[in-house]
C-alpha cells in the first residue's frame, strides 16, 4: 500500500487566521476518507497529537476527547501512550499504541478513548488502525471500536470486532436485535503488522449499517434500527470475552488519524 503523503501544516482561513492542528481544525488532505456520506457535520477531525492522562476520567488537552481507565505503563491489565511510528500514513509522530501486555486477563481494555457527538441520528466514525504481528486473538476476537446510543445501557451499542476468523464483523447490543452482522459484501482478512484505514457509517433511523476495510466496502445492512440517538463514539478495543483467557504474548493496537462526523 502506497504511503499518502499527508498535510501537516497549519492551515489559514478568514483572512489569514489559523486553526490548530487538532479536532475539528486539524486539516488533512491525502488522508481523507471517501466515504463519509455528503450532508455530515464534522464533529472532530483529531491526529493524536496530545499525550494521554495516566489515571482518571480526563479530558485530553484541547481535543475534545476524554480518556478513562488508563495506567502507567506497566499495568498488566494494559495501558495506552503516545508514540511515534515512521509507517503511519497520516501524523507519524502521533499514534495512540494501546498496550496488551502477556498474561492480561480478557474482557478489559488498555483503556477507553471517546468522544460526544450530541444526538445524531447518524454517524461516520473513520480512522488509521494497526494490529501488531503477531496478535494473539483469543477464543473471542478482540474490539475495534465503538458507536453508542443514548449512552448505551437501554440505548444500547454497537461494537467492530476483529474476530477470530480475521475478518472485521459489527455486532449491534439493541433491544431485540443481538444479532452479528458479518461481511456481506467483501470479506477482506485483515492483514497484521498494517496500517489499515477503517471507516464506519450507521443510520439509527434507516437501519443503514454499512463498514469499509482500505477503501473496500465488507458489509451492507439496513436493518440495524434504534430508538436512541448515537452520542457517543469510543476506542475501547476489549480484548476477548469472558472465560477467563489470558494473553499469550504482549499485542498492539495503535490507531493514527480519526474523522467523526454526524447528521
Amino acid at each position: 500500500m502506497t504511503r499518502p503523503l499527508c498535510q501537516a501544516l497549519l492551515i489559514a482561513l478568514s483572512g489569514g487566521m489559523l486553526l490548530a492542528r487538532h479536532d475539528v481544525a486539524a486539516v488533512t488532505v491525502a488522508c481523507s476518507f471517501d466515504n463519509e456520506p455528503l450532508g455530515m457535520s464534522v464533529v472532530s477531525d483529531w491526529g493524536f497529537d496530545e499525550d494521554p492522562p495516566q489515571s482518571g476520567d480526563n479530558q485530553i488537552g484541547t481535543s475534545g476527547w476524554g480518556i478513562n481507565y488508563n495506567s502507567p505503563p506497566g499495568n498488566p491489565q494494559g495501558w495506552v501512550v503516545r508514540v511515534s511510528d515512521d509507517a503511519a500514513p497520516c501524523t507519524p509522530t502521533n499514534e495512540y499504541d494501546f498496550v496488551y501486555p502477556q498474561g492480561m486477563i480478557e474482557g478489559d481494555a488498555p483503556a477507553t478513548v471517546y468522544r460526544d457527538v450530541g444526538n445524531a441520528a447518524a454517524v461516520f466514525f473513520a480512522f488509521w488502525w494497526k494490529p501488531s504481528s503477531p496478535f494473539d486473538l483469543g477464543p473471542n476476537g478482540n474490539k475495534v471500536g465503538f458507536v453508542f446510543n443514548g449512552g448505551g445501557g437501554a440505548g444500547g451499542q454497537q461494537a467492530m470486532v476483529l474476530r477470530p476468523d480475521g475478518l472485521l464483523h459489527v455486532l449491534p447490543e439493541y433491544r431485540r436485535d443481538f444479532i452479528w452482522r458479518d461481511p456481506n459484501v467483501n470479506a477482506t482478512v485483515v492483514s497484521f503488522g498494517t496500517w489499515h484505514k477503517v471507516e464506519w457509517y450507521a443510520n439509527r433511523s434507516t437501519g443503514v449499517l454499512k463498514w469499509w476495510l482500505d477503501g473496500l466496502l465488507q458489509g451492507s445492512y439496513t436493518n440495524a434500527r434504534n430508538k436512541y440517538p448515537f452520542d457517543e463514539v469510543q476506542f475501547s478495543p476489549t480484548w476477548g470475552g469472558n472465560i477467563g483467557a489470558q494473553k499469550q504474548e504482549t499485542d498492539h493496537y495503535w490507531y493514527d488519524q480519526v474523522r467523526v462526523s454526524r447528521r
